[in-house]
């Protein structure tokens, strides 16, 4: 049976073995702090499991993230209960939330396509049950319809039954909603109601029956208001929770959220108003933080998630939506973003250098800085390819880069067909020697595991690339202005410009966007990527 190899830290990972039988899977470790709330609720204790079952790989990538997204909302759910938070309901919010359950369970029992006599049985399963509570109570007779309101403790009796056959857990956590106590009784006060409602919808469509239903006539619609107690951090959980970030991203703007927690103690994210974020974010730039990246990456992170908070109605507005930096123009000494031919021969020939590729970093220092430079692909994309990539087709050798095997910026998997340098050096020997798996890093398990969303340990093919940069300033390659492996796209478009070959076709090969809506149409096939190439000239060490 395959398994993620972030299963243990509970992420659905991008980095998944593509040799693996079977089903995905994946294990979510539940936190200690909620272990015995959780237990009661769901049964479990220790950890939630996931089986994606035979479907296609992106399938149970999907399939995996909804599973991931429910687990970590129904946490949150239980330590709002635990802790008195959680989200206040009007008695018309709680109505229109009754009603989206109602909407929401029998769309998805009918997709069971049980029968009419299974809904009968639970219909009479919960009859009993009213029944013989009346009886406890010494209410004799047949239910009595005001039961409900004048007995505080029938409700009482009744509430967890209703919610283990509504699933409300489940479908509060699919709906990314805390409820407060008072707030939940109220929504399953109304789901009293409803539940015969639906389960007669139910054992009429079981039957045959498909005139229309009525019932959802009588619900308003729910529009959520804003949480007045979310702090600007628990806005950040939840939007990484909904939107399923790049790691990279979470690193970068992790510090963001956690300079604004410290700066705005006690305050709520609703709180924070427009004069308040221009003159905070004026006092941020510093001799180790340029305006610039306060422009691109605290402002940018700022305005991205409180917009999403405004979107999903936990905000009412953005503050810093208006908000302004100012970027001094920057002088440079360096007229391009490629490498020198001075700085290739110096990286190009310390590469070749290198004999023993048995371990992965050496490998990696072996091959990487070659393919990327006749590619121009991203050096992650390198660094995240597996021997499984590399490719043979219509008599042309390629490599896939893909999604599957970590990630692309642009989402869109592409082949690229390999230089014929390549192949005199040895590449492809290199890669049959070292099997299907990671050509560049250590497959297996991480060290450390987080429940902590908002910290997550780097991919392996991620530190790689961070390796290999560090390894390129040690060759003395140190100008601050040259990234020393972005240049690699930025030399190869280069050269590929001077030798030839046109934009369409070096684009289609280092994986570029189009610049326009018609280049979409009709792309280059990678038999003519392969002819363009034949004009590149090898690099000379």
């Amino acid at each position: 049976m395959g398994t993620t190899r972030n299963a243990a830290r509970g992420r659905c990972s991008d980095d998944v073995d593509p040799r693996a039988k079977g089903g995905w899977t994946a294990r979510k470790r539940i936190p200690t702090d909620i272990r015995d709330d959780y237990e009661r609720a769901f049964g479990l204790r220790w950890e939630e499991r996931f089986n994606s079952g035979l479907v296609p790989l992106q399938h149970a990538r999907n399939l995996c993230r909804d599973w991931e997204s429910e687990i970590e909302t129904r946490i949150t759910n239980l330590r709002a209960k635990r802790d008195g938070g959680g989200h206040t309901l009007t008695v018309q919010q709680a109505r229109a939330l009754a009603g989206e359950w109602y909407r929401w369970f029998t769309e998805r029992q009918l997709e069971r396509q049980l029968p009419a006599s299974h809904w009968e049985a639970v219909l009479g399963d919960i009859g009993d049950e009213v029944q013989a509570v009346l009886v406890d109570l010494g209410v004799a007779g047949d239910q009595d319809p005001d039961v409900w309101e004048e007995s505080p403790e029938f409700r009482e009796r009744l509430r967890p039954v209703l919610a283990d056959v509504a699933e409300t857990s489940r479908f509060l956590a699919h709906r990314k909603l805390a409820l407060d106590e008072t707030s939940r009784g109220m929504f399953l006060d109304f789901l009293y109601r409803d539940m015969a409602a639906g389960l007669r919808l139910l054992i009429r469509r079981a039957k045959g029956d498909y005139s229309p239903d009525e019932h959802p006539k009588e619900f308003p619609e729910f529009e959520r208001t804003p949480d007045p107690g979310l702090t600007p951090w628990a806005l950040f959980e939840q939007w990484i929770a909904e939107k399923k970030p790049a790691t990279s991203t979470v690193d970068r703007w992790r510090g963001v959220f956690v300079q604004l927690r410290e700066d705005f103690p006690d305050r709520s994210a609703g709180s924070i108003s427009p004069e308040d974020a221009q003159e905070w974010i004026r006092g941020l730039p510093n001799d180790q933080r340029s305006p610039q990246t306060v422009r691109d990456v605290w402002l940018s992170a700022l305005k991205t998630v409180f917009n999403w908070g405004v979107a999903s109605k936990l905000l009412t507005k953005n503050p810093f939506t208006e908000v302004s930096v100012t970027v001094p123009r920057r002088s440079t000494s360096r007229e391009t973003k490629a490498f020198l031919d001075a700085e290739v021969k110096v990286i190009l020939s310390a590469s070749l250098a290198i004999e023993d590729t048995t371990r992965t970093f050496e490998a990696a220092k072996r091959w990487v800085p070659w393919v990327c430079a006749y590619t121009g692909a991203r050096a992650g994309e390198i660094t995240q390819l597996r021997g499984v990539d590399v490719i043979e087709r219509d008599g042309i050798h390629a490599i896939r880069i893909t999604p599957e095997a970590g990630t692309v910026k642009t989402g869109h998997a592409r082949v690229v067909p390999l230089h014929e340098h390549l192949l005199a050096q040895g590449f492809l020997e290199f890669v049959r020697g070292s099997g299907e798996g990671p050509l560049f890093y250590n497959e297996g398990r991480d060290k450390r595991g987080k429940d902590d969303l908002t910290n997550p340990s780097k991919p392996r093919y991620v530190k790689t690339r961070e390796r290999l940069a560090a390894w390129v300033r040690s060759l003395g390659v140190t100008d601050p202005e040259l990234r020393p492996n972005h240049a690699w796209r930025h030399t190869f478009k280069q050269i590929a410009d001077r030798c030839g070959i046109s934009e369409r076709v070096s684009d289609a090969i280092t994986g570029h966007a189009p610049t326009t809506v018609g280049r979409e149409y009709g792309a280059p096939t990678l038999g003519d990527m392969a002819k363009a190439l034949e004009r590149f000239p090898r690099y000379e060490t």
